[in-house]
């Protein structure tokens, strides 16, 4: 005969694993959000940063970008296509302007409609010190990614200007 108390033992047990395959299992918007800490990460820069240091992480951005990439300035009424190349080239020229830099997201959201595609939502925000001015700046960033060979590439990119910040 089993008990109360090993019925209640069984069941909590199986809720446990539940819990923690639901947590750890590696899910396609944990994969996103990973990218989007990467921008984060490697968009940010200190004032101690070698140049080569700069080159990798220009490098580790542009991974990130599908080739070629399509990417829109609504305020200055942008439209491209670009390959990966030309990206860490761009992404270097930014990154020579600042002495220091942050990038931070806010606010985002995540949509997967399909099996290989998503879009992000967010704020960007980019602060810090380029020649000797400080600087503050905030867009809307709205990214369409795809899912290519296991991968989340950004395919379009789309900065659109804050009217109040």
């Amino acid at each position: 005969m089993v008990n109360k108390k090993t019925i209640v033992l069984g069941l909590l047990l199986v809720v446990a694993a539940v819990v923690l395959v639901v947590r750890l299992w590696p899910s396609d918007e944990r994969a996103i959000r990973k990218q989007l800490a990467l921008i984060e990460e490697a968009g940010s820069k200190e004032a101690s940063e070698q140049p080569l240091e700069s080159l990798l992480k220009a490098k580790q951005l542009a991974a990130l970008f599908h080739d070629p990439c399509e990417l829109i300035v609504e305020a200055v009424t942008y439209h491209g296509l670009y390959s990966r190349k030309e990206i860490m080239d761009r992404i270097n020229l930014v990154r020579a302007n600042y002495r220091t830099a942050r990038v931070s997201l806010h606010d985002v959201t995540i949509a997967i409609p399909g099996d290989n595609n998503a879009v992000v939502n967010c704020t960007i925000r980019l602060s810090g010190e380029g020649k000797g001015q400080p600087v503050a700046d905030v867009q809307e960033l709205r990214a369409e990614l795809r899912k290519i060979e296991g991968d989340w590439l950004l395919t379009h990119v789309t900065l659109i200007e804050v009217l109040e910040r």
